[in-house]
């Protein structure tokens, strides 16, 4: 599917899925979009869960022609 990712860059994706999954989930039940937002933000923390790890890829060095 993609390229793999660091564990650093995992870790990241998975903190800013957690924040928007408690950020969802505290906003008033009469809010019209909260459902839609809590789905989103759980499917966010499922994606970063499931992403694939490896190594870091270093930059390409580009040529100065």
């Amino acid at each position: 599917m993609g390229q793999p990712i660091s564990e650093a860059r995992k870790a990241q994706f998975l903190l800013r899925a957690e924040s928007r999954l408690n950020f969802a989930r505290n906003l008033p039940v009469g809010d019209p979009t909260r459902d839609d937002k809590i789905r989103a933000a759980e499917k966010a923390v499922q994606t970063a869960h499931a992403s694939k790890t490896g190594p870091a890829r270093k930059a390409r060095k580009k040529s100065g022609r």
